[in-house]
């Protein structure tokens, strides 16, 4: 049986990854220490602590059509400092070194007094 549903990327969720959080939804039989265990079987990582929250079935409209959204469970996996999930690392962002261009259109300071003073 798999116990482990389906990560949830968040935005909020992806701070956490750089931290060794990683936040998953898993099956609703699913207990701490059969997350922690099936961690270690399956990805060979070595588990902190686990959180497991439980969010109710809610009623929701979509484009005014109601719906569900069905009960789901919640599990949040602190990994050993070091550690990370496969296939979760985020992209290093570039940075940008090129100097900052200044929109078109817009006048700066010299150039407003230049057009008032040649008046």
């Amino acid at each position: 049986m798999n116990l482990i549903i389906s990560p949830i990327l968040t935005e909020k969720a992806a701070l956490g990854m750089d931290k060794g959080m990683y936040v998953l939804i898993v099956d609703r039989a699913a207990t701490k220490r059969s997350i922690a265990t099936v961690m270690k079987r399956q990805f060979n990582l070595d588990v902190v602590s686990v959180r497991i929250v439980n969010l109710p079935a809610r009623r929701v409209k979509f484009k005014r059509l109601p719906g569900s959204q069905t009960a789901r469970r919640k599990a949040y996996v602190q990994l050993k400092t070091g550690q990370k999930l496969p296939g979760f690392e985020l992209p290093k962002q570039k940075e940008d070194q090129s100097p900052r261009r200044k929109p078109t259109g817009v006048l700066t300071k010299n150039q407003i007094n230049l057009s008032t003073n040649n008046q």
